[in-house]
């Protein structure tokens, strides 16, 4: 799991239900009120409605693996991937790059292996690169439209929020003969909004931002595994190989300072 995303929802919610709480005296009874079925179907059901217009039903199916990649993918130590490439490429120029095949059954990244595989099989470097970096695309667009879902879920979410108040607004005005209950239902109305607006920006952003990490990281570990596999194919020295990737992982980290 990862701590970052689990503990930002953790600490977003829990700010939010304490002022909650606090506004109403600290009383836990004041969170019943904010359970209300109608506008969370509104809110709920018409945003994902409205998000999935503009996605194909393939792509809305791969969301829940999406999800999951934003909680439970683990940060890559870059170290440790660059070891391991300067080992394989130590025993390719030591013992010839056949030698690497036994290793390649173990690697437990499909990418990786497949691009050894490549070199292995005797794959020359244009078909190497073309075939690694079309999957680096593919990658790349996964998570992508991952992204897209859930800013679009976090930019139709309020809309939807105001509709809803809209309409408990029209309900209310459409019966004032009883002043009484004018408060309430005035209050009643604004859940709505509550609801598109706290999900919009303690949820599907956060998430969608957090798919955009994920998927850069992603796209930068192929990037290094793909160099790294050039170079072994192409008979690079190990002390070029390793300056290769580390001005890959230096180029990343100055785009970020730059952010």
């Amino acid at each position: 799991m990862d701590k970052a995303t689990i503990g930002g929802l953790i600490l977003a919610w829990v700010a939010l239900i304490s002022s909650v709480m606090i506004e109403g005296g600290g009383k836990l009874d004041e969170l019943k009120g904010f359970f209300k079925l109608a506008p969370a179907i509104l809110v709920f059901g018409g945003s994902f409605g409205a998000t999935a217009i503009g996605f194909s039903m393939k792509e809305i199916m791969e969301i829940p693996a999406k999800t999951k990649m934003a909680f439970n993918r683990k940060q890559q130590d870059f170290e440790v991937l660059i070891k391991q490439i300067l080992d394989f490429a130590a025993r390719a120029r030591r013992d010839g790059i056949l030698a690497l095949e036994s290793d390649i059954d173990n690697l437990k990244d499909p990418f990786m292996q497949k691009g050894f595989q490549l070199a292995i099989d005797g794959a020359d470097l244009d078909n190497i690169q073309d075939i690694l970096e079309q999957d680096m695309a593919r990658s790349k667009l996964w998570y992508k439209e991952g992204e897209e879902f859930f800013k679009q879920l976090g930019g139709f979410c309020p809309t939807l929020g105001i509709i809803g108040t809209v309409l408990g607004l029209v309900s209310m005005l459409s019966n004032l003969a009883d002043s009484a209950s004018m408060g309430p239902a005035i209050a009643s109305a604004f859940i709505a909004t509550l609801y598109g607006v706290s999900f919009a920006n303690l949820v599907y952003l956060p998430l969608g931002n957090k798919l955009k990490t994920v998927g850069a990281q992603d796209t930068l570990e192929k990037r290094v595994i793909l160099e790294g596999v050039v170079s072994i194919q192409s008979g690079a020295s190990i002390r070029i190989t390793e300056s290769r990737l580390r001005a890959l992982i230096g180029e990343h980290e100055k785009g970020e300072e730059k952010k």
